[in-house]
């Protein structure tokens, strides 16, 4: 799909705009942003309304007062519909020029307003559109497929958004809203598609092949069965993670409360606390580590251990063998030179002249050379083999010693952790912060996230215990199978699917993991670009979808932001959205700078458009927001400019 931007939106008696209407939005030449300036309440959010109920029917982006939707407040300009009487009724429209320079795609959807007792009632029409094909324009069947490529529903609130709600993105259970979001532009749905796909080909393969009577149709239904609670069991780990990420988010926010106190004391326990979870986790770092060595040496150092008296004894042995010359055993080497010196064997026979058994025995001598040499290479293995495994043994019992002082220090942290908890819950100064009650829902949530945690230990065991069932019963089951020749086929089918949903799943893995990364790595840059704070920040995206946002000091910001500070962080993870996603779409924002003043402004001005040079952007301000110093920094990127008249419920677009 090309770089597509909209290029006109045209409104027929839609809300406040009376008439016919047109916006040109094109982009001229390297300037790609349009400003449509207006107060509040003159239609300027009800642009971005108009986009969304082209598209797709709705009007999410309506205010607050107006949740009553499209019967309680009627599509159609109120002055078209002050002459209808009782069951009259008025059409208007809304239609939208789309291409890369020239219109390729016209989407048009109509609506009716009618007159009732008691008040009015729209009826929406649905979506139209006319593609042109070389200089031919003609109608689509399917408009919503084109739609989909160019903006699925899923992903249009990415692209076409309020501004002045972007700092409650922030707020609380946004994990899984980032998650949703990468989700959605990153066309992972494709490979979730294709998994499913290949789950439903597995489950329809398998059915097949068991398509008879017998001991394999009762195995495949038991395998089926054990699979089915398995994805049940893991389903159950994802909603306890997922809500462990919230409960830890609200830890978070609480921790930055706390940080806000005016308690001096208070902000000093925290920042011990701080330092102690860290603490917390590096013990627990380090004492995993050590197990896992302490684990690796015990299986090297058990054969040996084990076989301890055996290789004393096998080398005490060796000695006495070999001091009393029975090393190596029955010929010696000595004797065997001496035969060929003689030139007779034991035997009689003359070796001078029978050089076949002179050969024989130059070979004999020879070989008793080599065993001599591992007969005593084996002897001086046996010490160092001793020795190794004693080594081992000191190492294992050097780390359990530090395993056990580890663990007596992280007992030692936990006390001191829990003594700042009720410190905490008994504060009773008059302050700004609730100290007392925040620590208590902290230490409620602590509570919660501890019992989640040994559910997800319980429920991986009970995984794996199914695991090994699933594999056990599905060894049986292709064995008994495998019987009948004409479910072979259907057998190497059934490998092909497994190990083609093995390969995807790990490409899905990969993928996700670059696209955090490169959404991490955008988010960072454009925050510090657009933050008005003179301070470096490191803004991370974890495994599980928070956001971190560090200061100089290292202490986590997130749960502290102001709300123009999460208006600017959700600024900058759109953008990085926009980055890693597959749609080339034009983006439109109301109210952009609503939250923010005057100094973050500028900042926002002079970096957000050029992170986006080749996508169309459409700004619709207030004139707060668009102050003569955000003018001048956005004046060389600004396409078109607009000015909205209101006057009397009606509004006029004008250029400025």
């Amino acid at each position: 799909m090309t770089n597509l931007q909209i290029l006109s939106i045209t409104l027929k008696d839609y809300r406040q705009y009376k008439g016919e209407q047109t916006i040109d939005l094109r982009k001229r030449g390297e300037r790609h942003i349009n400003i449509i300036e207006g107060q509040n309440g003159a239609g300027k959010s009800n642009i971005l309304n108009s986009i969304t109920f082209c598209f797709y029917g709705t009007e999410e982006h309506l205010k607050e007062e107006k949740e009553g939707g499209l019967e309680t407040f009627p599509l159609v300009n109120r002055d078209r519909l002050e002459n209808l009487n009782d069951g009259g009724k008025a059409t208007g429209y809304v239609e939208i020029e789309l291409g890369e320079t020239e219109p390729e795609y016209v989407f048009k959807r109509e609506f009716t307003t009618i007159k009732t007792d008691g008040g009015f009632n729209s009826v929406v029409g649905d979506l139209n559109l006319q593609r042109r094909v070389n200089r031919d324009w003609k109608p689509v069947d399917n408009p919503n497929t084109y739609l989909n490529e160019i903006l699925p529903t899923r992903v249009h609130e990415y692209f076409l958004f309020d501004g002045e709600r972007l700092h409650k993105f922030f707020e609380e259970g946004y994990p899984e809203r980032v998650r949703t979001a990468i989700l959605d532009v990153s066309h992972i749905e494709l490979l979730n598609r294709a998994l499913e796909h290949l789950d439903k080909m597995d489950t329809e393969i398998g059915r097949k092949a068991s398509n008879f009577e017998g001991e394999a149709k009762r195995l495949k239904e038991e395998l089926d069965e054990t699979k089915r609670k398995r994805e049940r069991k893991k389903e159950r780990i994802d909603e306890l993670e997922r809500d462990i990420t919230e409960a830890q988010s609200n830890i978070d926010q609480i921790d930055g409360k706390l940080r806000d106190s005016s308690d001096a004391a208070v902000r000093e326990k925290q920042e011990r606390r701080k330092y102690l979870n860290q603490r917390l986790d590096q013990l627990n770092g380090e004492i995993s580590e050590l197990k896992d060595e302490t684990t690796e040496e015990m299986v090297e150092a058990g054969p040996i251990v084990y076989n301890l008296k055996a290789l004393d004894f096998t080398h005490q042995q060796f000695a006495e063998l070999a001091q009393a010359g029975q090393l190596p055993p029955k010929i010696q080497d000595w004797f065997v030179q001496e035969l060929l010196e003689s030139g007779e064997c034991i035997c009689g026979a003359n070796l001078d002249s029978d050089e076949k058994k002179r050969r024989h025995l130059a070979e004999l001598e020879q070989e008793m050379s080599l065993v001599m040499q591992e007969n005593l290479e084996g002897k001086a293995e046996i010490p160092r083999v001793i020795d190794d495994g004693k080594g081992l043994v000191e190492d294992i019992i050097s780390n359990r010693k530090k395993i056990s002082e580890k663990q007596d220090e992280l007992g030692e942290v936990d006390r001191e952790l829990r003594d700042i908890s009720n410190e905490l819950k008994s504060y009773d100064l008059p302050e700004d912060v609730d100290v007392s009650s925040l620590e208590s829902q902290r230490s409620e949530i602590e509570g919660r996230i501890s019992e989640m945690r040994q559910e997800i230990g319980r429920v991986e065991h009970e995984i794996e215990t199914l695991d090994e069932r699933v594999n056990e019963l599905d060894n049986k089951w292709r064995e008994e199978a495998a019987k009948e020749t004409k479910h072979r086929t259907m057998m190497r089918k059934l490998d092909f699917v497994e190990e083609a949903h093995e390969e995807l799943t790990e490409i899905k893995s990969t993928i996700l993991a670059q696209i955090r990364e490169n959404t991490e790595e955008n988010m960072n840059r454009y925050f510090n670009d657009l933050i008005w704070k003179d301070e470096d920040y490191t803004v991370e995206l974890g495994d599980d979808y928070t956001v971190s946002v560090y200061g100089r000091h290292g202490d986590n910001k997130i749960g502290s932001l102001s709300a123009g500070e999460k208006q600017v962080l959700a600024l900058s993870f759109m953008s990085a959205l926009t980055k890693i996603s597959g749609f080339n779409a034009p983006i439109v924002i109301d109210t952009p700078l609503g939250r923010i003043s005057s100094k973050p402004k500028k900042r926002i001005a002079q970096n957000l458009p050029s992170y986006l040079v080749d996508t169309q952007i459409t700004f619709l301000m207030t004139d707060e927001e668009y102050t003569d110093e955000v003018r001048a920094h956005l004046q060389n990127s600004v396409a078109n400019e607009y000015l909205l008249d209101y006057s009397n419920e009606i509004t006029e677009v004008k250029e400025r």
